[in-house]
């Protein structure tokens, strides 16, 4: 068997090549050639291991597909969804424009694919906040709750203001998950006898509104999220109306 250095595959642009060779040294990729003998699977057309240079070019396409997202990320979060050219995305990126086309059909179809990618790593958070501390008591495990998510959203900063940017391109039913765990909080404070079994759907409700409430307004701020989690679980659960004693 030899080894050397693999060609690139027919048809990649020198930019994908910076691109792509970038995003590869950083992962430790190594490409080798493989000598494949007549009698081999690959020969026969048997179950055989994909060949380098597919290898490669898979790795290739990944990596600058990453690069779009992420060049597209930071400036729709910058200059909002219109002020985000695509010409300018794919300067971002390090490629030509005929390049992002070959990875996404339009400018929804790149928000979209954004949405998809960043959901992914998202909600795994999400979902380790939602299973976490389900042994404490109603106030504790909202706190806690709270604060996850909240940390949870934090490292995700950039995307959160792509979400606003683009509701419209959004996936449906992509809250259901954070409006179940919150349900589920406040019927541990109706069963315990501190949230009033009338006023549980409204608090519900409230809660969920405000956390997207502070996720909108602290993105576009520059404000952080997580320490807007104790003062918001007081308010609501204690109310804004100044108490007599608060007046003296």
């Amino acid at each position: 068997m030899s080894h050397g250095v693999l060609p690139w595959p027919t048809g990649v642009e020198p930019a994908q090549r910076c691109v792509a060779a970038r995003g590869l040294a950083a992962a430790g990729v190594e490409c080798r050639f493989i000598c494949v003998k007549d009698d081999s699977p690959r020969r026969r057309g048997g179950h055989a291991r994909p060949r380098p240079r597919d290898v490669l070019r898979s790795q290739l396409r990944a990596t600058v597909r990453a690069t779009i997202l992420d060049a597209a990320e930071e400036l729709i979060g910058a200059k909002g969804l219109h002020g985000a050219a695509l010409a300018e995305i794919a300067r971002t990126a390090g490629v030509a424009v005929g390049t992002l086309y070959n990875y996404f059909e339009d400018r929804d179809a790149l928000v979209r694919a954004l949405f998809e990618t960043r959901r992914a790593t998202l909600r795994p958070l999400v979902l380790a906040a939602i299973g976490n501390g389900k042994e404490l008591a109603f106030e504790p495990r909202l706190r806690q709750f709270m604060r996850a998510l909240f940390e949870a959203f934090e490292s995700h900063r950039r995307y959160i203001r792509v979400v606003f940017e683009a509701e419209h391109l959004k996936p449906t039913g992509s809250h259901q998950d954070l409006i179940a765990a919150i349900d589920e909080i406040v019927a541990v404070g109706v069963a315990e006898g501190a949230i009033a079994r009338p006023d549980a759907e409204l608090l519900a409700i409230v809660l969920s509104g405000s956390v997207r409430a502070v996720l909108m307004r602290r993105s576009a701020s520059g404000g952080s999220f997580v320490d807007e989690t104790g003062p918001l679980v007081d308010l609501v659960l204690d109310g804004a109306r100044v108490r007599p004693e608060a007046r003296r």
